[in-house]
Order: structure tokens, then sequence, then C-alpha cells
């Protein structure tokens, strides 16, 4: 569970930002997970906000952070622990930001206890990093200050780090902690395996997340299956396509590469629906491209359900990018509602367009969203995004949240210059 992502001077984040998920007291548990000294964190989360007001750099922001920590491996085997460097993007819209630090920071709890783990870089290397755990009090794991490295053996294996150190291994631009990952200490797998655990799910390329690799398998395609015929939409079945590798072209296997070429290769999903008589008797399943032939809703219910269902079954963390992009809003509450009666330590932070989200309420007559859930991102006149929470503007329980969202009492709409408008109408 994530309790505090907070970062500074990211794409456009000019400012320290933080998406808090602390429950306040009093806060029924239908929407929460408990966590020792009485403090609970929510299951779901949702962002608001105007097209480009940065709801989507947001989750960006996460991603990044994940890519530092988890990034991917040459040949399968070998970390490219510089990678971050071509994703990282400093907020460009003023003459210092671009020239300064980045921060990042999360609060997660892991296994029942409560982790801190940050850094702070610029464009090519690491200016300090740091990992807390907590217990009575919250201690230090290890602290970074450029190459000069600081840590306890309480927690991290001296054998380990004073070999990595003595040796010169800690690199300006890798993470100390993928590092100590890399030769296998304990404490430093648990957290990187953390964030591999948590997806960040962009509704712009469904193609990428596909579930292709668990329909390979029966257990995870039987669960994808019943999802989908959770909702009718008439499938039956689904099942990777798979290719004559003899058939593929020259110039394509070598642009796939020997090595992806060595195991089965698939080039799309098809989908089984009933084929009737005359009669409108079943007598067969007929198969088609689920890109081709079924509709873009279809295609992002799949692209979400394997990591909601890996989500719910073992407590990640997901965050999904224009949640209900494509999909009906019965659904997208529905969704939203299993997290809520999920009592394992999963969750789901969305971002989303849909006001109508604001006033819905659970099959059990509860409010979808509590104020505390709701957050709001903002961009100035400066290019410079921010985000609120619902909970400071003051509300009632039984507040009219959409009507108040779209009437602009809490910002965060898109502003219409009609006159500009206009003159593209009238000069025809």
């Amino acid at each position: 569970m994530i309790v505090q992502f907070s970062f500074s001077n990211f794409k456009s984040f000019k400012d320290k930002t933080a998406l808090c998920f602390v429950a306040p007291k009093g806060t029924q548990k239908y929407y929460t997970h408990s966590y020792r000294r009485g403090n609970n964190i929510f299951k779901v989360a949702a962002v608001y906000g105007a097209n480009a007001s940065g709801k989507s750099k947001l989750f960006e922001a996460f991603k990044f952070m994940r890519s530092v920590v988890v990034p991917p491996k040459k040949g399968g085997k070998i970390p490219m622990l510089d990678y971050w460097q071509t994703k990282y993007d400093a907020f460009k819209l003023n003459t210092y930001s671009v020239e300064d630090n980045s921060f990042f920071e999360v609060v997660a709890i892991i296994e029942k206890t409560q982790y801190r783990y940050g850094f702070e870089l610029n464009n090519s290397e690491f200016v300090s990093e740091w990992l807390f755990v907590e217990g009575d009090v919250e201690e230090n794991v290890f602290m970074r200050d450029n190459q000069k490295i600081s840590y306890k053996s309480k927690y991290i294996s001296p054998a380990i780090a004073d070999n990595i150190i003595n040796a010169n291994m800690v690199s300006p631009d890798a993470s100390f902690l993928v590092i100590l990952q890399t030769f296998n200490d304990s404490l430093a797998k648990k957290v990187v395996k953390w964030f591999e655990d948590v997806k960040v799910i962009s509704a712009n390329n469904i193609g990428a997340s596909m579930p292709i690799s668990a329909l390979t398998q029966n257990d995870p395609k039987r669960s994808i299956v019943a999802f989908l015929k959770s909702f009718d939409i008439n499938i039956e079945d689904i099942t990777p396509h798979e290719m004559n590798v003899d058939e593929i072209p020259e110039k394509i296997k070598a642009m796939i590469g020997e090595d992806e070429l060595k195991g089965n290769v698939y080039d799309g999903i098809r989908a089984a629906h009933k084929r009737y008589n005359k009669r409108y008797e079943r007598v067969d399943d007929i198969w088609f491209s689920l890109e081709k032939d079924e509709s873009y809703g279809t295609n992002r219910l799949l692209s979400l359900s394997w990591p909601i269902i890996k989500s719910l079954k073992e407590g990640y963390v997901i965050f999904i990018d224009e949640f209900d992009s494509g999909i009906h809003p019965i659904i997208a509450r529905f969704i939203i509602e299993l997290f809520y009666r999920e009592e394992f330590s999963s969750q789901l932070i969305i971002n989303t367009q849909n006001t109508s989200l604001l006033n819905s309420k659970t099959s059990n007559n509860k409010k979808l969203f509590g104020k505390d859930q709701i957050f709001l991102v903002y961009k100035n006149r400066y290019g410079e995004s921010s985000l609120t929470s619902l909970s400071e503007y003051g509300l009632n329980l039984h507040d009219n949240l959409e009507k108040l969202y779209m009437e602009g009492d809490f910002g965060a709409i898109p502003y219409i210059v009609m006159d500009r408008m206009n003159d593209i109408l009238q000069n025809k």
C-alpha cells in the first residue's frame, strides 16, 4: 500500500506535490485498509482535472520513480541502471527548474512494515538517496550523499554493503538500493519487489498492457475470461494467436531479434463468440480478431483485466490513467467497488473525467468516494501543475459534488475562450 507519494520538479509539476492516502479519524472501515497505531489507508483514490492540467503527468511521476528502481534488463539479465536518464524530464517553463534537482519519495507499507524511500537527482546523477524503516520510531537504513554511503548493519548485510562501497561500485547514475538488490541484499530485494509489483497503466498504450503471457497459462486465463464474462460482452473465450515463425519475413525477424523468436510468437488475441443456426440454436463458436473486430471498450477491459485481478488477489497497487476511457460508468463503478470489498492490501489510484462517479453510490448504498479520496489537479498561467484534496473545501456529506465541480466551485475545469472559436467560425 502507498501511504504517501511526493515529488517535485518533474514534467508540469514544479513545486513539491504530495498524494496522501491516509484516511482521517472516523472514516468508515469500508473505504480503508487498517494499519497499526490506528492509521487507516484509503483503498481507492481518484484524481480529477481539466485536459492538459497534469493528471497523467502525476502518474508518470510515479512511473519514473519506478523506472529508477526497476530498470529494464539488457538481454533479460543485466539491469540498465542509467535507464532513468532517458525518462527524466524536469519542469521546463522557467529558467531555473531545468537546472535544479528533482525530488521523489514514497512511503509504503510492505509486508506490514512502513518504509520511506526516496532520492534527489538531476539529469545525470544522484545527489542523495535514503531509506527509512518504521518501528517504535523511524530508523535510518541507509543514507547517500552523492557518492558517500552510510548504513546500519542492523538492516543491511555489511558483507554486501562494504564490498560494494570498497569496490567503488556506487555509480553516480545508479540507485544504491538497486545495486544492493543486484547483490541479493534481502531488505533491498523486498523494497525493489514492491516497486516491481506496482502497475502504472496508460490509456494510450492498450497493446502494451494486453495480458498475452497470462492467457498462455490455464489459471490466469480462466480468471480473465470470467472477468470479461462478468460484463456480458458476449465473449465465450479468448486466446493468443500464435504465429508460424517460418512464415515471418526475414526483415521482421531481424527487427524482433533471435532471442524473441526462440519461444512462441504471438501477433494478437482472438475472441470466441457463439454462432447460431436459423432456429437460433447454438452450433459452434466463431473466432474474431480482438484488435480488428472488437470495440475499443472491449479491448480496454481486456487490457485492464489481469492487472486488476492480480491487484485484488495479491494485494498490489495499481495506477490507471484515464480509468474509464471506453468503459461504461456502471462497469467503472463496479470495478472500484471490487477494491472496497477486498480485505487484502490492494489499492487503486485512478484519474478520470467521469463526473458521474462523484455522486455515484455502491451496491450497499454508500457513496463511491469520500471527499478525502478525491484530488484535483490545476495548471496556472505559468504552466505549473498543482494538486489539492477536495477535503480542503469544507464540504458537507450530502453536497452534490458533481454539480459543484461542473459549476467550477473547485476549479480544475477547462476555461473555454468562446471569442476565439467565434473568430474561427466567422472566417469561413
